[in-house]
């Protein structure tokens, strides 16, 4: 009798033992599971809304008379048509540059708080940029009043830039950590000085992160500030 209420002892200790092992494991792999469920799904909303805003951005709509505003307007038309037709002009993006700029800035503008974020168009046939776009934030400052520490937020800013290389401007979103980006082919007009025409293909390419000093990036983008938001 002694052994076998021995052994019916020693064999409910190890179902003990691993019925903890097993509740152990379930709870950490509950707890890992939500955690992982969570980091998808904020993930997924950033590209979503990074799509959304590439598109809004692409096919908003702008007056065909600088100047007019879409009340007044009497013929409006896509803002990527208008894009298209002042490239097509000179090969460059200058008469509707500050349109695409503004029109970028109120589309993130609801973001803008928790996110910096760049825009650009890239003809990878020809490797060069036909527009360029960084809005960032300088680092916030700390300091101490009354015994409360106080944190400022950075100074927000909009920047254009040239840069040399399509890698100096994916170093941006390999350093920031986590970003959302999305792309879209377009097909630009480029006429040369006999009328013929030619249609290169530009990326364009929206990326948002969470804000993170990048002033040693953009050093070597030729940039130049073409805003300083709020002030």
């Amino acid at each position: 009798m002694n052994d076998k209420g021995q052994a019916a002892l020693t064999d409910a200790l190890y179902f003990l033992i691993i019925v903890s092992a097993l509740s152990t494991f379930l709870f950490f792999f509950a707890a890992n599971y939500g955690i992982t469920v969570q980091h998808k799904v904020v993930s997924q909303y950033w590209r979503e809304y990074s799509t959304s805003a590439l598109e809004t951005i692409l096919y908003s709509s702008t007056p065909r008379i600088p100047g007019d505003t879409l009340d007044s307007a009497v013929e409006v038309d896509y803002l990527l048509a208008a894009v298209k037709e002042d490239y097509a002009d000179d090969s460059e993006i200058d008469e509707t540059k500050e349109v695409l700029v503004q029109n970028i800035f109120g589309i993130m503008q609801p973001i803008s708080g928790n996110f910096d974020y760049y825009f650009y168009l890239y003809m990878s046939d020809v490797s060069e940029f036909a527009f360029v776009m960084v809005y960032t934030r300088d680092a916030p400052t700390i300091t101490e009043s009354n015994g409360d520490t106080v944190v400022t937020p950075g100074q927000a800013k909009i920047y254009l830039c040239n840069p040399d290389d399509l890698g100096d401007v994916e170093k941006i979103t390999e350093s920031v950590g986590s970003s959302a980006q999305s792309s879209s082919r377009i097909q630009l007009i480029e006429l040369d000085d006999s009328g013929n025409a030619s249609y290169p293909i530009a990326q364009a390419t929206l990326a948002m992160w969470v804000p993170t000093p990048i002033d040693d990036l953009l050093s070597g983008m030729n940039c130049s500030l073409y805003q300083a938001v709020g002030s």
